[in-house]
């Protein structure tokens, strides 16, 4: 649910419950989703493209297995296929999907898919995206030509070379022409960064405002099988100081392999254009045999060597408004390329399956009522359709919850770990330094030298002041954490009351963040507090070494060297507890007990989990 802001991924999904023939739930399988029910009460499970295999960890283990436990039909969506390939090739064979949608040609099959290494899978090639079929109630009706105010706009982003030529042409056409298109004083609406780019229904408005669209084919012709090709372009891209090497600069890594395959793929944005009677201008290329150049688009030379005549073209509207309408007649009126065509070819090829497999359904059974799994985290359950944006973040909250919860109870034991230790510590100091004053009392007979200099008891002591003070706050606080853990599980149970979920959710997600960080405060003042104790000790012992020199006249010749041999001992005792107190008050020691015994762990649990998510 992460990836249904796209509109074509969202039309993607919902389109083949409308056109597929089939009854269709949904489920969330990625970001450590936790499944709660069998899979076996369904005919067909449908993988989307959005649920990458090609990444480890990114599809969660609870769905993995479930569906490699699954006897009925496996469909798996996939593309991008170029990326990690080696994982995602492991990945249909273990969790053994009966079908492939990919975006190989067939003629590319081999290269990919060895027959050899997938004997029983049928590969279909498809495109990335189709035309929605109800797409005319819900797009604005398309201006003239003529009342459009952007004259070339674009929207692409700069992949540097390791995507091979598909991908540099993706930047390349926009840099270019925006450039010539300024060296002749023609305003273009041209951006290729991440923070113009254009989603939902907006992406429309800015396609039907445009005079004409750039675009070239979609893919990659460099398969990285092995993520060698992604590892050399992030260590180039660091020993440039985080500058990705120039496509000129990568070539010679992707050459060979960018002529072993012809990936150019037709994208969804060709047919949004056909839509919106949006002119296009596309770099010469095969864009899946479906368009031919002159006829539906507008041919742009990958030299820019013809630009001029392109955009004298773009100047004759009744020519423009002639091939939009051929677009338009060839790609949608048509229907051959609506996802209700699409997916009836999909359904015929999954019937097929059906009919040999020859299983029957389990039936409705095996859904589990709880609405948290063990840990805390949601547990997914089919919805009628794809959740969206709200119920990811949702998700995500109760993640960082689980997350910020199971830290603090490992600080909570942390805490009375240490307890523990400093207590035994202290108490031992106290009865060593009890001992040390009851042997000078006895050498010297001097009565009140224990009285004068013996420390506080440890029960009165400042460290026993701050476990009173940890006592009674978690008295209150452990209640109120389960109280807040309570409710949340409680407006889960009402189902549609989102915002009292919402609520609930944020309640206890600060409360458990707020005692994380509380809980490194108790533990640093527990050092504190046992540092200041370890200080009085050795005050202590200070005293009694300024004591010395005026008994050992007093004293006789083998009682002064009992005294000096153990002001010795209390010397050195004294000058190792301050040696250790200097160490932990530096700065750099401050940095490894503060931040190491607590910090680190949670930043490499959320680290672990960005990763693992695809996020940077």
């Amino acid at each position: 649910m992460s990836s249904t802001f796209v509109q074509t991924t969202l039309d993607y999904l919902t389109a083949f419950k409308h056109f597929g023939g089939f009854e269709v739930d949904y489920v969330h399988a990625t970001h450590h989703a936790s499944i709660g029910f069998d899979f076996e009460s369904y005919d067909i499970v449908f993988h989307s493209y959005c649920a990458r295999l090609c990444f480890e960890g990114y599809v969660s283990d609870s769905y993995r297995e479930r569906l490699k436990k699954f006897s009925g039909i496996k469909v798996l969506s996939v593309q991008d296929e170029y990326d990690n390939t080696d994982v995602l090739r492991a990945a249909i064979k273990d969790l053994g999907f009966d079908i492939v949608l990919t975006c190989v040609p067939q003629d590319g099959l081999e290269y990919v898919y060895p027959r050899s290494e997938f004997p029983n899978v049928e590969f279909i090639t498809v495109f990335t995206g189709y035309v929605p079929d109800d797409f005319a109630s819900d797009l604005p009706p398309p201006k003239p030509l003529a009342e459009r105010s952007i004259f070339v706009g674009y929207r692409g982003r700069d992949i540097g070379g390791r995507y091979g030529r598909l991908g540099f042409d993706k930047f390349e056409i926009g840099r270019r022409m925006k450039e010539l298109c300024a060296a002749r004083g023609i305003e273009t609406d041209i951006a290729m960064n991440e923070a113009s780019r254009i989603y939902g229904k907006a992406w429309f408005d800015f396609v039907g405002d445009c005079r004409a669209m750039l675009g070239s084919e979609s893919g990659s012709n460099v398969f990285d099988f092995d993520g060698s090709i992604d590892a050399r372009f992030k260590e180039m891209t660091a020993a440039n100081g985080g500058v990705p090497p120039s496509y000129a600069d990568f070539l010679p890594i992707v050459a060979d392999r960018d002529g072993a395959i012809e990936m150019g793929q037709i994208s969804p944005r060709v047919l949004e254009c056909a839509m919106m009677r949006t002119p296009m201008v596309l770099f010469k290329g095969r864009y899946s045999d479906t368009i031919a150049p002159n006829e539906h688009y507008i041919t742009l030379e990958k030299d820019f060597s013809n630009v001029d005549e392109v955009l004298a073209r773009l100047r004759d509207l009744p020519a423009l408004e002639a091939m939009t309408q051929r677009a338009f007649d060839h790609l949608v009126a048509s229907k051959h390329f609506t996802y209700r065509t699409f997916y009836a070819g999909i359904a015929a090829a999954i019937e097929r399956h059906l009919v040999a497999k020859n299983r029957t359904p389990a039936g409705r059974s095996g859904v589990s009522p709880a609405m948290l799994d063990s840990s805390g985290l949601l547990m997914e359950h089919p919805t009628a359709l794809p959740e969206q944006e709200e119920s990811f973040q949702l998700r995500k909250d109760v993640a960082e919850s689980v997350l910020y919860r199971s830290e603090v109870d490992r600080l909570i034991v942390e805490f009375s770990h240490l307890r523990s230790l400093l207590q035994i510590e202290i108490r031992r100091n106290y009865a060593s330094f009890g001992r040390e004053m009851a042997l000078f009392k006895g050498l010297t007979q001097i009565a009140d030298i224990c009285r004068l200099t013996m420390p506080r008891p440890v029960e009165v002591s400042d460290f026993s002041g701050v476990l009173a003070g940890y006592d009674a706050e978690m008295l209150l606080e452990q209640p109120r954490r389960a109280a807040a853990s309570a409710s949340f599980r409680s407006a889960l149970s009402f189902g549609d009351d989102r915002a009292m979920v919402a609520a609930a959710l944020r309640n206890m997600l600060e409360i458990e963040k707020a005692g994380y960080f509380n809980m490194i405060e108790w533990i640093e003042r527990l050092n504190k507090a046992y540092d200041c104790y370890r200080e009085e000790i050795a005050q202590a012992y200070g005293g009694v070494i300024e004591l010395v020199p005026g008994v050992l006249s007093q004293l006789t010749p083998r009682e002064r060297l009992r005294v000096r041999f153990l002001s010795a001992i209390i010397r050195l005792r004294r000058a190792r507890m301050s040696t250790l107190r200097g160490i932990v008050r530096s700065r750099l020691a401050q940095r490894v007990l503060t931040a190491l015994p607590a910090i680190e762990p949670l930043a490499k649990r959320i680290a672990a989990r960005l990763r693992s998510s695809g996020w940077t």
